[in-house]
């Protein structure tokens, strides 16, 4: 299997949003968080069928690495939604990669070859495409394939720069769009 590169972010299941983004603030100096409260993601297929995923989400920085804070609404199939159900929270869902569009097919074959099958195939926006990955044999945790896209940077610039300008207290949830 190739080597994913560097992590993109890291990926949280909490039950409060609001809560977690606090907590982290309190304790690690997080955020500012970008929150969306029903991700409009599209063309949603588990390994080609049909699929549901409803979930909100909030973006910002914790320790220097961009973390995304999940609250699952609605899941289908249950192939998918068990791999967001289950455990304490809140606990790491998954670690994200950003992958060129020119070899992200050969790795996600890849990763399937070596039994992290794909789970969950979407997108988001223009061009933010992503599949999720069962990694909990190898990992423990779960794998997140991002086509590296001008829309993907684009929108995790976003959290850099609001950090910079940040006071570390004010706004801490704060929406991402409008």
């Amino acid at each position: 299997m190739k080597d994913l590169g560097k992590i993109h972010h890291l990926a949280y299941v909490v039950e409060d949003i609001p809560a977690a983004a606090q907590k982290l603030n309190e304790d690690f100096g997080a955020g500012p968080f970008f929150f969306i409260d029903v991700v409009p993601v599209e063309d949603v297929t588990s390994r080609g069928e049909p699929a549901e995923f409803v979930h909100a989400s909030a973006f910002g920085i914790c320790n220097g690495v961009p973390t995304e804070l999940m609250v699952i609404d609605k899941m289908a199939p249950e192939r998918a939604a068990e791999r967001f159900a289950g455990g304490p929270l809140p606990r790491l869902h998954h670690i994200a990669y950003a992958v060129p569009l020119a070899e992200v097919e050969e790795v996600r074959a890849g990763l399937d070859d070596a039994g992290l099958p794909e789970y969950l195939s979407a997108r988001f926006g223009e061009d933010v495409n992503f599949t999720y990955h069962d990694g909990s044999a190898a990992l423990g945790h779960d794998l997140e394939l991002h086509v590296d896209s001008e829309g993907l940077r684009g929108f995790f610039s976003m959290f850099d720069a609001a950090r910079a300008e940040w006071d570390g207290e004010t706004d801490l949830l704060r929406p991402a769009f409008g």
